[in-house]
């Protein structure tokens, strides 16, 4: 940071509210350093967007942190950028499994999720529940292979069977095909979509014959608070993992929701969360490194840091994943509201669930597993 303030950045689709809401609450000060935050929203997914955007930023604005970034794609662009220009990056949604395993950079901190990491716990409490065949229905792009991946990793590893894989095209308007082609010996179906799939899939499955007789077991996206205020009672009965939840009892989240419904109007959503906590992470460890380094070293810092999140208590491996609780939900009617209630905690789970990290890594990745889940069997 030499005789210039440190500057932080916030890129690529974000949602920039929660970041701008931490900073301030700190009066844009940390370490003894005053926090300028620069913002690029450039609300696409474009990977040549993304690297404009970051390239004048580093470049142009000489800034000290990149952050944020939804879209993988994008992330992985980016992460290849701020290598060759020694910047720490702070991913807050992005969830592609390699940026913080295969493909791990020393200067990287994620604080949202890997794509798989959240998956596991699901296909675990699936099997103890008694399910036994599952149908997948996942996004057919990266993401969607690697969230499927971890559910069907392992709850085929405890004895369950997966039948069947549906991989509708991102932007499907009509899910009736799909659902139509649901083989009638599956027990439960594993779903991951997020957004406009979501909203649609939800409201079309409850329409279904479907819906009486075979349980959804999804990840969070499917039901996560601006989905669910858009498709309520059809989503009653899904459940779903996530690492935040607005049910998520704990002093610090109460605080959270409350200030955040008081400056915007509305309630927070885990994109809201995953920046606030972007901007604890890099002012945490900006006080315990009292402002004088940067690069990796500061990412060393980032990574040595435990805090307590609205999430619950969050801390980083080696590879600067988080490792934090997981929540399985369900949604029901509470107080008159649609909600996402938890009822099992998983915590302080690591991306690699109870795999060592060479273990892992060795075996083919989820996206090479798309196709393969699929076993023959009584």
């Amino acid at each position: 940071m030499g005789q210039r303030d440190f500057n932080g950045l916030k890129l690529c689709q974000s949602r920039t509210l929660s970041k701008m809401r931490y900073m301030e609450e700190i009066g844009h000060k940390a370490g003894g350093r005053d926090i300028e935050v620069l913002v690029k929203n450039i609300a696409s997914n474009t990977v040549t967007l993304a690297l404009d955007s970051a390239f004048d930023l580093i470049e142009k604005n000489k800034v000290d942190v990149i952050a944020g970034v939804v879209d993988s794609g994008c992330a992985y662009a980016v992460a290849e950028l701020v290598e060759k220009h020694d910047v720490p990056f702070v991913i807050s949604n992005a969830g592609a499994d390699d940026l913080t395993q295969r493909k791990a950079s020393p200067l990287i901190v994620r604080v949202s999720f890997t794509s798989s990491g959240g998956s596991h716990p699901l296909g675990s409490w699936a099997f103890e529940q008694g399910f036994r065949k599952a149908v997948t229905i996942g996004a057919g792009n990266a993401a969607g292979y690697e969230q499927i991946g971890g559910i069907c990793n392992t709850f085929t590893k405890m004895g369950g069977r997966i039948v069947q894989e549906l991989w509708p095209p991102l932007g499907t308007q009509d899910f009736k095909p799909i659902l139509a082609q649901i083989k009638p010996e599956a027990d439960v179906a594993f779903v991951f979509l997020a957004g406009g799939d979501a909203i649609r899939f939800v409201q079309q499955f409850a329409s279904s014959p479907l819906k009486e007789r075979l349980p959804i077991v999804a990840k969070g996206d499917l039901v996560e608070p601006n989905v669910l205020a858009q498709v309520g009672k059809s989503a009653d009965g899904v459940v779903n993992v996530t690492h935040w939840s607005p049910s998520v009892d704990t002093p610090e989240n109460s605080r959270f929701k409350s200030a955040f419904a008081k400056k915007y109007g509305r309630a927070p959503s885990h994109f809201a969360e995953q920046g606030y906590v972007t901007g604890m992470v890099i002012a945490e460890a900006l006080k315990k490194a009292k402002g004088e380094i940067k690069g990796k070293d500061l990412v060393r810092v980032m990574r040595s840091i435990e805090l307590k999140a609205p999430r619950g208590t969050i801390r980083f491996d080696e590879f600067g994943a988080p490792i934090q609780n997981y929540y399985i939900g369900k949604i029901q009617l509470s107080d008159g509201q649609w909600q996402n209630t938890i009822i099992k905690t998983f915590p302080s789970l690591s991306q690699f669930w109870t795999w060592n990290p060479q273990e892992f890594m060795a075996k083919p990745s989820y996206i090479e597993m798309k196709g393969k889940w699929v076993t023959s069997g009584p």
